[in-house]
């Protein structure tokens, strides 16, 4: 272990809970979650043991990309309520000892952004080179598809959009668009927030001249992208100018890194951030999903981070979130037992050398919802979908079975607080996913063998014993096995997990290491020479 005391730092030995506010819990009735309702709901993650609460975007915006669209930097959208409601969320999360982090979008503002306005009614202001402009576009394509040029009506020149039309690039080399986007940060910080996760930050600086790219199709034009050639420059400015004065943390989400890339930005000896978000549970690049998903790439990732980013630099370990279907249907077997399945993957990546990030619902074990007609919908990507496979000749049917194979809903339904729902008073803003038994926070918090109260189990053992859940080397001890993930954890800890649906018996070297030991957490019967279906054990 290095001399940078990493044992004081409270964003590696607490855990992130991920809260999409619109869906969480809705306080005033209107089927829309908000901050006053993430307040009342704050005591239920600290109960689960989690100790940093990440919101999705909460700043003013149109909504066009739900809200990673901002029109404002320092405002909180009125869908979500006021700035008082905000600093009674603070206090509330003060009086839990849970440290709030808030999702920041730095490559682009909404075209609704004052900026962008002011950069359209006077070409020659100075709010114009807060953006990046061309007569003529390159042959770069946006990641919503389409091209990465638009020219606004009236307007002589285009602007830059990586992402959608109404999603405007800012030019990073302005150094006023720099010392705003740190006033903004600092002005949170100062309102006593604990971080950020700092969205798709690698690709803030671009190719001087902006050169047509050797393939621009969307992904490929991405991993180009990332980490610009003054990337490392404005984090490490970023750094000095905001994060080095507060007791904080900066999550940069890394989509194009690679793991020896990613190390660079966190290596303590040239700080910049102290986490990389990375993609590649999130893109699953080489998975297959369904039940015959691979389990050896699944294993490998975990590998690879943590030799890549080395035991002086940090890691995230993201397996969830809002923008993909639910991890249990990506990663699990519909065949199997749903509570068994959400056990064994929480237990393959909680206990990870690095800081997990638990999507809400993920601990119950919340699978994908039911959508059985397209007006159920309401992701723009997966009705774009529809439409797509419709204008192809695809049926009514084929074309629904694409949109909800991909959509975004699946993991924005409403929290289930209990049997009924509980989410709020009105009708929710989106169906909720069916209760399938007891996936429900009231059902399972009484229920000590439910995949809550086993998740809040993984997560003592990180607080109760940090040197070796925390801290502790990670060894995959069973790299190649089509189904078993065995791992050690510093000296003596052990995890066991069976990730199919079929009984495997322990290799005779795994049996001899648990012979040493004690099982100290289990989803089921214990046993030490085979693992029964999607069955976990955790030894020391």
């Amino acid at each position: 272990m290095s001399g940078h005391t990493p044992r004081e730092t409270w964003w590696k030995t607490r855990s992130v809970y991920q809260i999409y506010p619109r869906s969480f819990r809705d306080a005033n009735g209107d089927g829309v979650g908000d901050l006053a309702g993430i307040t009342a709901g704050l005591r239920a993650v600290k109960a689960l043991g989690a100790g940093i609460v990440w919101l999705s975007p909460i700043f003013r915006s149109p909504m066009v990309d739900n809200g990673y669209d901002m029109s404002g930097y320092r405002e909180i959208d009125p869908l979500f309520g006021t700035m008082a409601d905000f600093e009674a969320l603070l206090a509330e999360a003060k009086r839990l000892d849970l440290k709030v982090v808030l999702d920041i979008a730095l490559n682009h503002t909404s075209i609704d952004h004052p900026w962008f306005q002011a950069a359209l009614a006077d070409p020659g202001g100075p709010y114009r080179d807060y953006y990046i402009w061309r007569d003529k576009p390159n042959n770069w394509q946006s990641i919503f598809g389409g091209p990465a040029w638009s020219k606004p009506e009236g307007d002589s020149a285009y602007y830059l959009h990586l992402f959608d039309k109404t999603q405007a690039d800012l030019n990073w080399e302005n150094p006023a668009v720099r010392n705003e986007i740190y006033g903004a940060m600092r002005f949170w910080l100062d309102k006593g927030v604990s971080g950020f996760r700092l969205d798709v930050v690698t690709v803030i600086s671009k190719p001087p001249g902006l050169p047509d790219a050797p393939d621009p199709r969307p992904m490929p034009l991405y991993h180009m992208l990332a980490g610009g050639p003054r990337l490392h420059e404005w984090l490490r400015d970023m750094r000095r100018e905001v994060f080095d004065r507060y007791d904080c943390v900066a999550i940069g989400e890394g989509p194009g890194l690679n793991p020896e890339r990613a190390a660079a930005i966190v290596n303590p000896a040239d700080p910049m951030l102290h986490m990389i978000y990375h993609f590649d549970f999130v893109d699953h690049t080489g998975s297959r999903q369904g039940e015959d998903w691979d389990r050896v790439w699944f294993k490998s990732v975990f590998d690879r981070w943590d030799k890549g980013i080395g035991p002086d630099g940090w890691n995230s370990c993201v397996v969830g979130n809002h923008d993909l279907r639910r991890f249990i249907a990506r990663f699990g077997d519909p065949k199997a037992e749903t509570k068994l399945v959400a056990k064994a993957l929480a237990a393959s990546y909680i206990l990870q050398r690095a800081t997990p990030f638990i999507y809400q619902g993920d601990e119950l074990g919340l699978g994908d919802t039911i959508i059985t007609k397209v007006e159920e919908l309401d992701d723009v990507w997966a009705k774009t979908t529809y439409r797509l496979a419709k204008s192809k000749g695809n049926s009514e049917a084929e074309s629904l079975a694409k949109a909800v194979a991909m959509t975004r809903d699946h993991a924005r339904t409403p929290y289930p607080w209990t049997p009924e729902g509980g989410f709020g008073a009105g009708k929710p803003w989106l169906k909720p996913t069916p209760n399938r038994g007891g996936v429900d926070l009231a059902t399972q918090q009484g229920d000590e063998h439910s995949a809550w109260a086993f998740c809040h189990g993984l997560l003592e053992l990180r607080t109760k014993d940090p040197e070796t859940w925390v801290f502790g080397a990670y060894e995959d001890l069973l790299p190649e096995h089509e189904s078993l993930f065995v791992y050690r954890r510093g000296t003596h800890g052990l995890v066991c997990v069976n990730l199919s649906s079929e009984p495997w018996p322990l290799p005779e070297p795994i049996v001899a290491l648990l012979a040493e030991r004690s099982c100290i957490f289990t989803s089921g019967d214990i046993t030490t020479t085979q693992m029964g279906p999607w069955s976990t054990q955790v030894w020391a």
